[in-house]
């Protein structure tokens, strides 16, 4: 026997024996490890910034953020460029791209701002966003005798989630005085009767800490009284309504009240309530504190007297000479 055959044997042996299960199971481990960490690492880097390319079925998941960002930057750059001097292009080009700008030697100021206008104007065929927008603030507030507001319209554009101006800032007028409308609750509410009893208990017990709150509300409510109280005492100046009669044969009405409130050191200051109220087993009782009060905005067509709070939709006749 020369001892070739054990030799080769056990080559064989060691080419055809089984794998180690336990190697296997941490050299596996250890790849998967490594690729959970390259895609946490890669999950993190993208989430940092919002994809504008992603579409959501909710408006508000969409149309916050764009808003949010682009009002950010029309405040930064309209700030930067008003407090920018001769030198300070370099800052600039990180909002607009504008050649040979003149810029004054000596920095302004431009503080309080504020964003005054914003609009999404439209989104072009190759998905650029086009928006509006009008920033306010004071002009060397701090070295002027009396300050005014000034606004600049900047209009930018938004690809993949970057925005960018297209154009240097420009000073425009600020908005008009708005037009007074008048409240919808034509008739006056006797200040003993049991409506405005309900409403004046309701704002009392609402600024006051809620002692007696639950009596005044209906059980599907959702205000509650301000807490800590902001106000020790409460005094009615008017009530009124637009259903007639002190809302006697009405089983809801809508109630605008204006009180004088008090704090424990007798600072005053005036509020006013817009109510929506309903009868509740001959009782009225608040339902919620509206949003908004009626308005009357139509000179020739005045709510009518109903027991809800729809507004007519048929102008009166046209008045004749008799």
């Amino acid at each position: 026997m020369t001892g070739k055959v054990p030799n080769k044997r056990k080559h064989f042996d060691e080419l055809v024996k089984p794998l180690d299960r336990g190697l296997i199971m941490r050299r596996t481990v250890n790849v998967l490890g490594v690729l959970g960490g390259l895609f946490a690492v890669i999950s993190i880097l993208t989430s940092l910034w919002p994809d504008a390319t992603q579409t959501d079925a909710t408006p508000g998941n969409a149309s916050v953020p764009a808003s949010t960002l682009v009002t950010g930057f029309a405040r930064d750059y309209v700030t930067t460029y008003l407090t920018a001097k001769a030198g300070d292009e370099d800052k600039l080009a990180r909002y607009v791209t504008v050649k040979d700008i003149k810029l004054p030697p000596i920095a302004g100021q431009f503080t309080d701002t504020d964003v005054a206008f914003a609009k999404q104007i439209t989104t072009t065929d190759d998905g650029v966003a086009l928006w509006t927008v009008t920033v306010s603030g004071l002009v060397n507030g701090a070295t002027t005798t009396t300050p005014q507001r000034t606004y600049y319209r900047v209009p930018i554009t938004v690809l993949d989630g970057a925005p960018r101006a297209t154009a240097l800032p420009m000073q425009v007028a600020g908005p008009g005085v708005g037009v007074d409308f008048r409240l919808g609750y034509r008739y006056t509410v006797a200040p003993d009767s049991p409506l405005a009893t309900t409403a004046a208990g309701f704002v009392r017990s609402y600024l006051t800490g809620g002692a007696d709150f639950a009596r005044y509300v209906t059980a599907d409510a959702t205000d509650k009284p301000i807490q800590p109280a902001p106000y020790a005492k409460v005094d009615t100046i008017t009530v009124d309504a637009n259903v007639s009669g002190n809302g006697s044969g009405a089983d809801r009405a809508e109630v605008y009240i204006t009180v004088a409130a008090r704090t424990k050191n007798y600072t005053l200051t005036q509020l006013a309530y817009p109510l929506t109220l309903r009868s509740v087993e001959g009782q009225w009782q608040v339902i919620s504190i509206a949003s908004v009060p009626l308005l009357q905005t139509r000179p020739d067509n005045p709510q009518e007297a109903t027991n809800t709070t729809t507004t007519p939709t048929t102008p009166p006749p046209t008045p004749t000479r008799g």
